[in-house]
């Protein structure tokens, strides 16, 4: 099954290398008097909750997952975080258990809600960060669920590292994207609804193919988007919203 993506119209993302514009940089001044700056490390877990009450968290670098345990399951990541994200301590179900973890070293913005609405009703740039924030993720949802739900293996994975390379990726070498692997196997393979088996063989075939290399644990560089981009129906829909963040 093909996801029906030319593989000449899906070329290597377009400003991928560039200088990508700070989508917080005009909230310096309205949200820095107000917010605490949380610099986080590699496996860090970050409580969601501030002194009982609703926080929001704003992903100024790096890349955490959202982690929520269900009364009597096991702990799911169930969404990535990238920065200019945004996460209310209402994302979790109050009967559930849940936790930002930083996936890899990063920074950032922790502030009461009710004091970021206010700022919302007063300032026009922080109304629409908040707004393009959460319709950005909203689609990004929309995409991994119909994943989940719909996408053979093959196209899991390759949705993922889509979507790893237009947020994170720098070009390489004879034309490729480089990018981290932030997640462990098991946190990817738990986001993605895959036994850890079944995630690395699918993985071994894109290296075998030599859409995919490994330089060492944590990265990984895509020798041919464009190969790649014809493996998931949502590539299309993965650039619209990379160009919609970097504008």
């Amino acid at each position: 099954m093909t996801s029906g993506v030319n593989p000449r119209s899906a070329t290597r993302p377009g400003p991928l290398g560039e200088p990508k514009p700070d989508p917080l940089a005009p909230l310096q001044t309205a949200l820095t008097p107000h917010a605490a700056t949380l610099r986080t490390r590699r496996g860090q877990n970050v409580a969601l909750a501030v002194d009982g009450s609703e926080a929001a968290f704003i992903v100024r670098s790096g890349v955490l997952t959202l982690n929520v345990t269900m009364p009597g399951t096991s702990r799911q990541v169930v969404a990535i975080l990238f920065p200019g994200d945004v996460v209310r301590s209402s994302f979790v179900p109050r009967e559930a258990d849940g936790a930002l973890t930083s996936a890899s070293a990063g920074e950032l913005w922790r502030l009461r809600w009710s004091v970021l609405a206010e700022l919302a009703t007063r300032d026009q740039a922080v109304a629409s960060f908040l707004h393009e924030a959460v319709s950005r993720q909203m689609a990004r949802r929309a995409i991994h669920i119909a994943a989940i739900g719909q996408f053979n293996c093959q196209q899991k994975v390759a949705t993922f590292l889509i979507e790893l390379a237009l947020r994170t990726g720098t070009p390489s070498a004879g034309g490729g994207v480089a990018f981290d692997l932030p997640l462990s196997r098991t946190d990817v393979a738990d986001y993605l609804g895959l036994n850890a088996d079944t995630l690395s063989r699918t993985m071994s075939r894109l290296r075998s193919s030599g859409v995919l290399t490994h330089t060492d644990r944590n990265r990984a560089v895509v020798r041919d988007f464009r190969a790649l981009a014809t493996l998931s129906p949502a590539t299309r829909s993965l650039i619209d919203i990379h160009s919609e963040k970097i504008g």
